[in-house]
């Protein structure tokens, strides 16, 4: 039912105020009417804030209504303010209406009140949703502005990522693990790894990352996840998970699953203060999803639960918990994008989150995905653990290695020369194109470029090569985002690429991949 019209009514007369209320009554406006008929109650109601519309008797014993107008509009300007006076004459009613007032209408013309208010209300409820509408346009556009920041930042973030990985990976390879400085350089390799992961994140978040969902078994996901999750939480906080009997496959990105679990464990841990413990399920579940045009055909959904025994959320914190930016962690303890960014994950993946809180008694936080009737044939089901750490392969090919950044650049053709390669350097495309030609009697076997390079892109190089060396192997790589490389056809089934950042061993193995006869 719609809550009664609170009405301040302004008037010295009270037969005059019943006769206003009866008004409203048989118009079908159901109204509650505080009737003051000073200046001090008149101030104290405008305060408390609780009125919807002002109704004011021009003249009163002590009070004008012209002052009240002028206060009324200072106090509470949104608050419709109607003149209703036995006689007002047509300058003074000019001068109320050029002073704010809505309207006035005359005591024996009370027919028109309703109208009036009716009107009146409407305009408030306009300017409602103008201020809405611009409140969403301003967020639209500073979300705008901070999705091209973002990608206009990740290629030039990416190199320097790729180049400290590269360093890294060097010395963790020259370095036994009983050596004192391999931890050292263990844990720069995973920074550099998770400052990597946080920039997909913000890319993810700012809609420039194309996602590729392919079929995975939930339960195996999850279950191989654990290790990690465990050496994300202290001892003090349990863990415990309780997969499906059922086999439960979805079409998800893997490394955005993990990210998404990651992440709802990470805040159910910031909700516990010391001890408590964090249970993680699985399960189906035929529901109607929401906002589904075909409400009377149910879905079947894949779950996956996060519930804690933490701090809980009140109804308006869990209201806001996936709005960009939104945060109850203290100053540097949180982005408020990461459950942000799960959303727009799982949405992508036609699924969708649901919250389940109470204060001081924990929270419940449930990702649903489409469920698939069977795996598909192709798909491939994770490892049963985590795979052996990669180790820089050598060769002895000659390669041309495109790359406007000469720190990496320089970087990669001394690492790659040390194992064994011959590399060619080039700056830009066309530069590239000089390199090769110069080497026609004995040329590279293999192009390593940057899909984006100065003076001529990377694709149309390696397109140019290609006419006069058919056959010859092209590598692509990039640190934007794939908002960027989409028009350029990258990444594609049919093109080789690896995403900056990347570690030696990574290049080489893609490497040998191309250039083994095998492959």
């Amino acid at each position: 039912m719609t809550p009664p019209l609170r009405i301040l009514h302004l008037e010295d007369d009270p037969i005059d105020s019943e006769l206003v209320h009866y008004n409203l009554q048989s118009q079908g406006l159901a109204c509650e009417i505080q009737r003051v008929d000073n200046n001090n109650d008149f101030s104290q109601a405008l305060e408390r804030g609780d009125t919807d519309l002002i109704l004011a008797d021009v003249s009163l014993p002590g009070y004008d209504g012209m002052d009240a107008l002028r206060l009324a509009r200072r106090l509470r300007p949104e608050v419709p303010f109607l003149l209703v006076s036995g006689v007002i004459g047509e300058e003074a009613a000019i001068d109320a209406l050029q002073n704010g007032a809505t309207d006035y209408i005359l005591k024996d013309r009370l027919s028109r009140l309703g109208p009036s208010i009716r009107r009146a209300l409407h305009e408030v409820a306009l300017r409602h949703e103008q201020r809405s509408l611009g409140n969403q346009l301003a967020r639209a556009q500073k979300l705008e502005i901070f999705g091209e920041l973002a990608g206009s930042i990740a290629h030039d973030f990416n190199n320097v990522l790729t180049i400290i990985m590269a360093n890294s990976g060097l010395l963790m390879v020259g370095l036994k693990e009983s050596d004192r400085l391999h931890k050292h350089a263990l844990q720069i390799e995973y920074a550099s790894s998770h400052a990597a992961a946080l920039t997909r994140q913000l890319l993810i978040f700012s809609r420039q990352e194309i996602r590729q969902p392919v079929v995975l078994p939930l339960n195996a996901i999850l279950e191989n996840t654990e290790a990690m999750l465990q050496r994300l939480i202290p001892e003090s906080i349990e863990l415990t998970l309780s997969p499906s009997d059922t086999p439960l496959q979805v079409a998800a990105d893997q490394s955005d699953l993990q990210q998404v679990l990651i992440n709802l464990v990470l805040n159910a841990r910031d909700a516990i203060y010391t001890e408590g413990r964090i249970h993680i399920a699985t399960g189906c579940v035929e529901k109607v999803p929401p906002r589904s045009l075909a409400a009377s055909e149910p879905q079947e959904f894949a779950f996956f639960s996060v519930e804690d025994n933490g701090s809980g959320m009140t109804p308006e914190v869990a209201a806001r918990l996936f709005e960009p930016f939104f945060t109850t962690k203290p100053p540097g303890c949180g982005t408020g994008l990461g459950l942000a960014t799960c959303q727009r994950i799982i949405a992508a993946s036609k699924g969708h989150i649901t919250v389940e809180s109470t204060p001081e008694h924990g929270s419940i936080l449930t990702v649903f995905l489409p469920r698939l009737p069977a795996p598909a044939p192709s798909a491939e089901a994770p490892p049963a653990g985590p795979a052996p750490p990669l180790q820089p392969q050598r060769g002895v090919e000659k390669i041309l290695l495109a790359e406007d950044n000469h720190m990496l650049r320089d970087l990669i053709a001394n690492l790659l020369s040390e194992l064994g390669y011959h590399v060619l350097q080039a700056s830009n495309g066309l530069e590239g194109l000089d390199i090769f030609a110069a080497h026609k009697q004995a040329p590279p076997v293999l192009v390593i470029t940057d899909v984006i390079l100065p003076l001529l892109g990377g694709r149309e190089m390696a397109r140019l090569l290609q006419i006069r060396q058919p056959g010859l192997k092209v590598l692509y790589t990039s640190g934007y985002p794939d908002e960027t490389l989409a028009p350029r056809g990258i990444p594609s089934p049919g093109l080789n690429f690896i995403r900056k950042p990347f570690t030696l061993p990574q290049l080489t193995q893609k490497l040998r991949e191309l250039l083994d006869p095998a492959n």
